[in-house]
């Protein structure tokens, strides 16, 4: 199934925003920080490419979910908008407890 267009749009945002800070880790050489970045992104590739509601609440139930709970809370602004857009797309009861609970 093709990913829809407004859901592409938020997901290629969060690609791009986890590429840039594990770009910016790299260089101040956090390679534990880096692992769980790219833990957090590594299958979005795939959910825009083999889109499914199913594949979605994954990301957010349990990518999204491990990724809060191994990120400090000062770190997790840069998500909020980004969950609070995808949020009114998960099909999910998980998806109505605030975006900074896993």
């Amino acid at each position: 199934m093709t990913c829809p267009a407004e859901i592409a749009e938020i997901l290629t945002e969060i690609l791009t925003t986890g590429l840039v800070r594990i770009r910016a880790l790299v260089w101040s050489g956090n390679a534990e920080r880096c692992a769980i970045e790219s833990d957090h992104i590594h299958n979005v590739p795939d959910l825009l490419a083999h889109y499914s509601a199913e594949r979605l609440v994954y990301y957010w139930d349990v990518e999204r979910a491990s990724y809060i709970s191994r990120t400090p809370s000062s770190e997790l602004a840069v998500w909020e908008p980004l969950w609070q857009q995808l949020n009114a797309h998960v099909e999910t009861p998980a998806c109505s407890s605030s975006v900074g609970e896993a």
